[in-house]
Parts: structure tokens; sequence; C-alpha cells
């Protein structure tokens, strides 16, 4: 999963594992960490593959330079086209192409961007009926009201948090309709 963030990242020019770290870390949700023990394996998992180099830079640190290779470059390209799974990975993985669309072109972006639509459209509909579930549930079991109030109360964040997005990827698409 960490192959299209750092590919994207080098996409955009080597850096160091101190700053692909950063970059990586800033992707993440905020209470998720990249540590050096998951970093490090993801790159030399990379380099063995072929899809990017390292350079020593032979100072005090004996810092690498990581660089992206034509293949990298190949292999990212292909992981930004590809669908994105309908699994429990489906918002880091939309979550890491969003990081990355100014690295392909406007046709994949705007994929990327219906697919995104088509998710969340899906999840709002899937909010909406389970809060109307909760509200019947509630005139059936009046005793329980406070708990269905609080169930309901929830979805409707969910509902608007979709919403909110949903408005977000509308502007995003128009923008780049605009741009073809």
């Amino acid at each position: 999963m960490y192959d299209l963030l750092l590919l994207g990242s080098l996409v955009g020019g080597d850096k160091t594992g101190y700053k692909l770290q950063k970059i990586v870390g800033s992707a993440l949700q905020p209470m998720r960490k990249v540590s050096s023990g998951v970093l490090y394996p993801s790159l030399e998992k990379l380099e063995k593959e072929g899809l990017i180099m390292s350079k020593n830079l032979q100072d005090v640190r004996n810092t690498k330079l990581w660089h992206i290779t034509p293949a990298g470059t190949s292999r990212f390209a292909e992981l930004m086209r590809a669908d994105i799974p309908s699994d429990a990975k489906r918002n880091d993985m939309i979550h890491f192409k969003l990081r990355s669309l100014n690295s392909v072109s406007v046709s994949v972006q705007l994929k990327i961007l219906t697919d995104f639509q088509a998710f969340i459209e899906s999840d709002l509909l899937f909010y909406q009926q389970a809060q109307l579930d909760m509200q019947d549930h509630r005139e059936t079991y009046p005793e329980q009201a406070a708990r269905f109030d609080v169930i309901v109360s929830a979805y409707d964040l969910d509902i608007q948090l979709a919403q909110t997005k949903l408005s977000w990827i509308k502007q995003q698409i128009e923008q780049r309709k605009a741009t073809e």
C-alpha cells in the first residue's frame, strides 16, 4: 500500500529517507505514524524490484538519496490508473491517490475523482437509510429513545461529512473539465 505513496513522492524528485518519512507521515491519518521499521523495508523492496534506486551521499550520517527509475514511473502510473478496491484499504488508497493527482493526466485525475464520487454517493445512501432505520427503531422501542437518538445523531455527522466530500469532489471535477 505504501508503494503508491512512496513512488508518488519520488515522481516529484529525489528525496532522502528522512524527507520521505516526513512526506509519508503527513499523508497518513493524524494518529498513524510511519516508522523507520516500515519505511526502509518498503524502500528496499522497491529498490529490489528496480522501481527506485538509492545513492549514498557520503556524508556524516551516511544518508541515502532515493530516485525513481523509469520502471518505477511506469509502475506509479499503473497504480494511479488501477481501480480502487472496495475493501478496508479503500479510504487510504483514495487518500494516497489524491495526494498525487498532479502527477497524472487530467483523464486519470477525472477517473480517480469519479470513482471517489461513486464510493461516497454509495456511502451517503447507506448512512441515510441507516439513519431512517434507527428513527424507525426509536418509534418501535420508545424505552430506548435516548440510545437511538445518539445513533441518529452520529449518522447525521456521517451524512454531513459525505455531503461535504461530494461538494469538494464536484468542484475538483469541474476544475479539471474546464482545463481539458
